[in-house]
């Protein structure tokens, strides 16, 4: 889950990690309440927008002497927190979430975390989608991080009006047709600009992010070499991002400004994982009913996704254990997206209800709005994400606003980049 994430480039943080393993913060609470006879008090870390409240309340209901403390922060400030807690040895707590960003950096101390297959999750593993399951597995498969939270399928969500006005169709099968590839998005773009001024997309770096997401190699290949320069998906993302400069507001995502621009119909496309939906009707409300939804160009993506952790500091790991893996089990991640209007399920199983297959949203004007995120969170293809991933992405996309905001040329944007990463990566 990633609720209007933002890469934090927190390099020193990053730094700190690597030397977790020589300083084991060890199963410094042992046991569990079961040994003790007492009560148990869970603590977890989370950032806002889990949707949990409600069933942490009806957990403790069905089992007497059992509370669970949330403490939200923000996305940054939980991942930051976890790897001080886990370099000093001690103050993480009982759960805490992950986002799929930091999960490889987690994993190179998986010492400092439960393998959750010892607790039984071996027997989950049928539960959630293959690809959302095998990145909480290391390289060998015998030792699981996390269990899965959501995933956040991406589609393209579009101005009807926007696209009429430019001679394009509107109708979500006929655009999925004319738009399948990013470079007839980004020739429909040009139409777009030339027939009503409007922009194609934001930022030219949402479209990078979304062609990215797209392969397996991006910039880090299964080795942990960095393969930026040479892997064929990070260099079309840049091409194509690059060549988008144009039909691109040039707007950071959740701005004042994108807002503005949302609402005067200067955007005609926005690049859509299901928490995202929330965004845009809080940005332009009176834009209700001008937009329809399809899928991306070339399949899908995922933006964003997180799993639910047992850090050894914490002194509960059953009754933890047992409370992650009900609360995030196909039945109750349907209810958190039917009945707390949460994140995407990851559990396939559930895809064919009708809470979701019917799924709908008038601001958004598709019936089936609901059957494309389940059938593009199948499609998805699960980019590996090195240890260094989310801080050299964050790079890039810099880079692409440097050449966007004037102060870079392309080639400059591109050399610099790739400079300024093996120079950090060098660091390490």
């Amino acid at each position: 889950m990633t609720f209007g994430k933002k890469a934090t480039g927190a390099m020193a943080s990053l730094f700190l990690l690597f030397g977790l393993s020589a300083c084991d913060g060890g199963e410094s609470g042992g046991g569990s309440s079961g040994e003790s006879g007492g009560d148990v008090k869970l603590t977890m870390w989370a950032w806002p927008g889990f949707g949990l409240g409600d069933l942490a309340a009806e957990y403790e209901e069905n089992n007497p002497g059992v509370t669970i403390e949330i403490q939200e922060a923000d996305y940054a400030d939980v991942h930051q927190n976890l790897i001080t807690a886990l370099s000093s040895g001690s103050g993480a707590p009982d759960i805490s979430a992950v986002d799929e960003g930091y999960l490889e950096r987690m994993k190179k101390n998986s010492d400092q975390f439960h393998n959750l297959y010892d607790l039984g999750a071996k027997d989950l593993e049928g539960d959630y989608l293959d690809w959302k399951w095998q990145q909480a597995n290391n390289a060998a498969g015998d030792f699981l991080l996390g269990i899965p939270t959501d995933v956040g399928p991406m589609v393209m969500a579009y101005r009807e009006d926007i696209f009429e006005k430019a001679g394009l169709p509107t109708d979500p099968t006929e655009v999925a047709a004319q738009i399948d590839t990013w470079e007839k998005y980004i020739e429909a773009g040009k139409k777009v600009k030339e027939t009503t001024g409007a922009n194609m997309i934001g930022r030219t770096t949402d479209l990078y992010q979304a062609v990215l997401e797209q392969a397996q190699i991006q910039y880090f290949d299964e080795e942990e070499n960095f393969v930026a320069e040479e892997s064929e998906q990070n260099v079309r993302a840049w091409e194509l991002a690059t060549s988008a400069q144009d039909i691109s507001s040039n707007l950071e995502r959740d701005s004042a400004e994108w807002g503005s621009a949302l609402a005067a119909g200067d955007i005609a496309t926005v690049l859509l994982p299901p928490w995202m939906m929330q965004n845009i009707k809080n940005a332009a409300p009176d834009t209700a009913g001008k937009w329809n939804v399809t899928f991306i160009p070339e399949g899908s993506g995922n933006f964003g996704g997180s799993f639910l952790t047992l850090p050894k500091q914490g002194k509960n790991q059953e009754e933890a254990y047992d409370f992650i893996t009900w609360v995030m089990s196909p039945d109750q991640q349907l209810r958190i997206w039917s009945e707390a209007n949460g994140p995407f399920p990851s559990t396939p199983g559930v895809y064919e209800d009708p809470s979701i297959q019917e799924y709908n949203d008038d601001f958004f004007n598709n019936p089936e709005l609901g059957s494309y995120y389940a059938e593009a969170a199948q499609k998805i293809v699960a980019g590996h994400k090195g240890v260094m991933h989310d801080p050299v992405s964050q790079l890039f996309q810099d880079a692409l606003i440097s050449i966007e905001d004037g102060n870079a040329t392309e080639k400059e944007a591109w050399d610099n980049v790739l400079t300024e990463a093996k120079r950090q990566l060098d660091r390490q």
